[in-house]
């Protein structure tokens, strides 16, 4: 092992958690010190993330993770997703326009979150959700102190919140986002995190949250006709193998569709027909032909991916090697494919991983989509909606991923373990939707084809291709933004390749990588957490 993957880095001989806030990592590791698990640390910072970053994730959102259990020497994936409402036909919305509302009730999915923490807890967690989301629920009553990127992120989104009159009432007291330095308190939210972790899923699915929401949705008109949420907890996606693929000697493991997952290792084979390690990563050679790899993944995930269970998709065709390497054979080294589109909106998600003392680690992400889900916050609850439905499904008649009841809509999230002689090397990932599969392959490449550690390959200048999947981006001219941080010579190269290129702020490519990597000469455990958001990651 390179001392070089000790730059920079958090290095722990015990546990070990890297997460977006430091609150969430503060009470991750806390978890590993009292002697629970890397379940128990990732679902107790599950808590914390939804009171701290509640335009992010929460219990209205849904939740995708990989698991090690150093036990049985086994890893297991989760899909925490959920469909749309039963009247969420075609035919329902002929005529409302090309896409579905991108906010409101009739964005809304059934909340897949609250299903997979039990099913996760059970299975491989010690604690119990009580004990796990306490811990938010007193974030949430004591409150926290607001960050000016939390204050940012509710002044972007103030004409949506104002749509609604309880988001508006939580987000927007007086009328106004909250100010950075104040203390942000959710009594609502602190109340139905101690009911989650008392009453469990039941609560949510078949108990007072649900009947609090159909109620709102009758009010609201919504596509729900009252058994969706019972429904999804009578028979939960579950558990299953996780997909993958080698790369270069290492084992990559991905999420499988309805997660895009997928793209992250088409683009890995892709790349492992190329030199990769030969080239300066921050050169235009290489930015070229990830980018391209990039387009060809996205472009089969846009039109063949849908939910297997419904769809029938096959997702062993495209992470083949076979696939990758007629793919690669259309690539051209010196000029830019044609990809139409337009540029990605961006997720509001959250990652975060942990590794505990047994060995045991776990890779687990997020959402409620786009910033502040849907807007829509069950009345008493302070739980934001996804709004998943509206910004994944198309309305295309025959089309794979196109809308229909009990359909889960493709996702954007992901997560990625990378196995080595069969034994965890590297668990990671990271929020930023359609970023997420482009920046994941960056930057295992980084660590895989350059020797870099999990902080370097967190502070990289990173770049974006657009556009990826949402359906409001689609039509629009094609974008490669680069952080000002590459040279002027690669950003002139790219240009000249055919790029439309544009550079964006030094720290501002998008992302909040959490990376967590075993040096197996020394078993140390080497942490990395992106300064983009100023999340932290601890050992002990």
């Amino acid at each position: 092992m390179s001392v070089t993957r000790y730059a920079k880095a958090q290095v722990s001989g015990n546990g070990m958690v890297a997460a977006a806030h430091p609150l969430a990592a503060l009470a991750g590791i806390d978890a590993l010190r009292e002697g629970g698990n890397a379940m128990d640390a990732c679902l107790t910072m599950a808590s914390v993330t939804s009171v701290v970053l509640p335009h992010m994730c929460g219990l209205g959102g849904d939740v995708f993770l990989i698991y090690y259990d150093a036990g049985t020497e086994t890893v297991t994936a989760l899909n925490g997703s959920g469909a749309p409402g039963d009247k969420s036909t075609l035919e329902h919305f002929a005529g409302t326009g090309p896409i579905l509302p991108q906010d409101g009730i009739l964005s809304v999915a059934v909340p897949g979150a609250p299903l997979a923490y039990q099913l996760a807890d059970r299975r491989f967690g010690t604690f119990g959700l009580r004990k796990c989301f306490e811990a938010g629920a007193k974030v949430a009553e004591k409150g926290f102190v607001v960050s000016a990127s939390f204050a940012r992120a509710v002044a972007a989104e103030k004409a949506k919140l104002s749509k609604f009159d309880e988001a508006a009432r939580v987000f927007l007291p007086g009328g106004e986002p909250p100010k950075p330095g104040s203390v942000f308190r959710q009594v609502d939210m602190a109340s139905t995190l101690r009911a989650f972790g008392e009453g469990g899923a039941e609560y949510m699915y078949n108990g007072p949250f649900a009947e609090k929401f159909y109620e709102m949705n009758a009010a609201l008109d919504g596509t729900f006709t009252g058994d969706e949420f019972g429904s999804h907890f009578d028979n939960p996606s579950g558990f299953y193998d996780p997909i993958l693929s080698s790369y270069r000697g290492y084992t990559i493991l991905q999420t499988a569709p309805v997660s895009q997952g997928f793209i992250v290792l088409e683009e890995m084979n892709i790349l492992e027909t190329f030199d990769m390690p030969a080239l300066d990563p921050a050169g235009p050679e290489a930015i070229h032909l990830m980018v391209e790899a990039k387009k060809t993944a996205f472009a089969d995930r846009n039109a063949y991916a849908g939910d297997p269970a419904v769809s029938g998709f096959d997702v062993g065709k495209f992470i083949s090697k076979e696939y990758a390497r007629a793919a690669a054979q259309g690539i051209d080294l010196r000029k830019a494919g044609v990809f139409s589109g337009g540029p990605s909106r961006g997720g509001d998600t959250t990652s975060f991983v942990a590794w505990d003392a047994k060995g045991n680690c776990c890779s687990f992400i997020h959402s409620i989509a786009f910033a502040f889900g849907s807007g829509v916050m069950v009345p008493g609850t302070g739980v934001l909606l996804n709004n998943r439905a509206g910004r994944s499904f198309v309305l295309e008649p025959g089309h794979p991923n196109s809308l229909a009841p009990g359909k889960r809509p493709m996702h954007t999230l992901n997560c990625y373990m990378v196995m080595k002689d069969r034994v965890p090397f590297i668990v990671g990932g990271t929020p930023g939707g359609d970023g997420q599969p482009q920046w994941n392959m960056q930057m295992l490449s980084l660590m895989l084809d350059h020797n870099m550690g999990p902080q370097d390959a967190c502070e990289f200048p990173r770049w974006t291709s657009s556009p990826g999947t949402d359906v409001i981006s689609l039509g629009r001219p094609y974008e490669l933004r680069l952080e000002s941080r590459f040279p002027d010579s690669t950003v002139q190269s790219l240009a000249a390749m055919g790029h439309t290129v544009k550079t964006v702020g030094p720290w501002a490519g998008g992302g909040g990588a959490q990376i967590i990597m075993k040096d197996p000469d020394t078993g140390a455990l080497i942490g990395g957490s992106d300064r983009r958001v100023g999340g932290l990651a601890l050992g002990y």
